[in-house]
């Protein structure tokens, strides 16, 4: 039986599409569906580059530079968000595979191959949150779809912000995809399961925390 990979099915019947999954003999589209999710990735980050999202702190010295180096810094910011777009969701992809490739034994394909509908829904978060950057001027920290928005009013630590930040209604959803794949294609217990993807998740997310502190 040859599988193909299909992130939307697999995010709208996971159960089914992960079962197919677990019989197959061989993948199919894996490579395909990467360089989309990537392209995709990049246009966004792009986006945000070309509308100045993110770009706060280059604005407040304007006055420092003149309008040619103004404009090799946006360059570089542009180039930055690129690389990050495509960047980011390939580290994801490949260590987060990894990770579960040692603690259960499931075939390194089939294991990217349930990575892809974890991207495209972390691809469907930051679509969401751009027209909410771009029109209100919401800050990436403090997406009005995770717990990022409260961290103000809970502490001033700005690590503890950036880790509420991970927590989202798209990173819940996307931990319940991960469970339900990592359930279809192994025998282990459904708690063993939910507790390992859980903790790798924190691991991204207290890495991703880091990353985020240094931007506030």
């Amino acid at each position: 039986m040859v599988y193909k990979s299909n992130p939307l099915k697999e995010i709208l019947h996971p159960k089914v599409a992960f079962a197919q999954l677990r019989e197959a003999e061989r993948v199919k589209n894996v490579t395909i569906v990467v360089l989309l999710l990537l392209f995709f990735n990049v246009v966004l980050s792009l986006l945000r580059a070309y509308f100045g999202i993110g770009t706060e702190e280059l604005t407040k010295h304007l006055d420092r530079y003149t309008s040619e180096q103004f404009a090799f810094l946006q360059l570089l910011f542009a180039f930055g968000h690129a690389l990050g777009g495509l960047c980011v969701p390939l580290l994801f992809l490949f260590i987060s595979s990894i990770i579960f490739y040692l603690l259960f034994d499931i075939d390194f394909v089939k294991l990217l191959t349930i990575q892809l509908p974890i991207l495209l829904i972390f691809l469907l978060e930051d679509l969401v949150l751009f027209p909410f950057q771009l029109f209100f001027g919401v800050k990436n920290l403090f997406s009005p779809f995770s717990l990022g928005v409260w961290g103000p009013y809970i502490t001033k630590h700005a690590f503890i912000w950036a880790l509420l930040r991970t927590v989202s209604f798209f990173s819940i959803w996307a931990i319940s995809i991960q469970i339900i794949a990592l359930r279809s294609l192994t025998e282990k217990p459904a708690q063993r399961v939910a507790m390992i993807v859980i903790a790798v998740y924190l691991f991204f997310g207290i890495i991703i925390s880091n990353i985020y502190k240094l931007s506030i």
